[in-house]
């Protein structure tokens, strides 16, 4: 959501010969992000900005990269009032805003907090003007901003499946997670080794979990959350021999992951598991996850029960304790509006909205009237940009 933006018209600052500004005890996602920057400015321009340790004598444009609480250390008089609004400690957000300083323009990009930084340099790379040797940015572009979500996240399924990236490395991986967290994304949702998907795929450049350490151990690098989406694929979890198996294999993904925020488990599509044994699974996974990351949230969602199922779940989410439970997931699926299931869910529970928008046929949103030579060889998860729609 933002708070105040202006960019619109006025002259463009000659931003080609700018150099950064940064406090000494940058953390080491700050310097990510800011790594961030430099690359992508470098890309489209083939000019690379430096990194100075302190304020320069000449009259060059300056970029001041900071966390609010740093400002005061590096300012040099004029970011007064920069950090003095109502919406300054709201959670990822931040400001950009220019001053002259003489003849001097500086730009400051300033995070509540290391996400608001990473966000901040976001919004300054997609307001950039950037061509062959040349950088320009809007002299009157200041912004405040922070999110009106507080999850904004993408499932990014390296499965053969998704016959779209199941080829790409870690280096395109980081990539992509670069574009996204550009625009705000501040969660990725990875699949673990075994789903509803066959286990090997001749283009993968790396094993399922030798990918998921990799892309986990990148969103950590950028600060932010990692989510795994963990369908119970096993056939009787009432039988304890059955749930056993499934703490160590879990317990083997949670182990080796560098980072995990959140696991969701969907009560269906795939896996088909009655609520009591499904919920007594997922409280003994909990703890599994939790010898590993003691912060891990546990989510789930009904997707895929059958009506006498879908009250059982919802009379033990309203009858009984479930400590261990962050939060429900509305999913496709669902027998109810999103409305309708929030008023059936005890407040306590916050609700994460899973839309099913990257899926073209047999899903949620399938494009209306699609060519059927499209239908018919791009398959169910094809690259197909639907800005409208999404």
């Amino acid at each position: 959501m933002h708070i105040k933006s202006n960019s619109n018209g006025g002259q463009l600052i000659d931003m080609s010969a700018a150099v950064i500004i940064t406090p000494r005890d940058q953390g080491r996602r700050e310097n990510n992000a800011i790594g961030m920057l430099l690359d992508e400015v470098e890309k489209r321009s083939g000019l690379r900005w430096i990194i100075l340790p302190k304020w320069p004598t000449e009259e060059i444009p300056v970029i001041c990269i900071t966390l609010a609480d740093s400002l005061p250390e590096i300012s040099v008089g004029q970011a007064k009032g920069l950090a003095d609004s109502a919406e300054a400690g709201s959670p990822e957000g931040y400001q950009i805003q220019i001053r002259n300083k003489e003849k001097q323009k500086i730009v400051y990009i300033i995070g509540n907090d290391e996400r608001g930084v990473l966000f901040g340099i976001g919004r300054l790379l997609r307001e950039l003007r950037m061509r062959s040797g040349k950088i320009l940015l809007p002299e009157n572009f200041n912004e405040t901003s922070a999110p009106f979500y507080s999850l904004r996240g993408h499932q990014l399924g390296y499965r053969p499946k998704t016959n779209s990236y199941c080829a790409w490395d870690l280096p395109q991986w980081e990539q992509y997670i670069r574009d996204l967290v550009i625009f705000g994304t501040n969660a990725i949702e990875l699949i673990p080794p075994r789903s509803d998907d066959i286990p090997d795929c001749p283009h993968f450049p790396l094993p399922q979990l030798e990918m998921m350490i990799g892309m986990s151990k990148l969103a950590d690098d950028y600060g932010i959350d990692v989510w795994i989406w963990y369908p119970a694929m096993d056939e009787d979890y009432g039988d304890q021999a059955t749930v056993e198996f499934a703490l160590r294999e879990w317990g083997e993904v949670f182990r080796a992951l560098p980072r995990i925020d959140a696991v969701f488990v969907p009560g269906g599509d795939p896996g088909h598991t009655h609520p009591n044994h499904l919920m007594a699974l997922l409280e003994r996974q909990t703890e599994n996850v939790r010898k590993f990351h003691p912060k891990a949230q546990m989510w789930v969602s009904p997707q895929g029960f059958t009506d006498e199922w879908f009250d059982i779940w919802i009379r033990m989410m309203n009858g009984e304790e479930h400590d261990w439970l962050e939060g429900v997931v509305y999913a496709p699926q669902s027998r109810n509006s999103i409305e309708e299931f929030r008023k059936l869910i005890p407040e306590k529970y916050p609700i994460r909205h899973y839309p099913d928008i990257t899926h073209c046929l047999r899903c949620q949103y399938p494009p209306a009237e699609w060519h059927w030579a499209f239908a018919l060889t791009e398959g169910r998860e094809p690259i197909n940009p639907r800005p409208v729609d999404q």
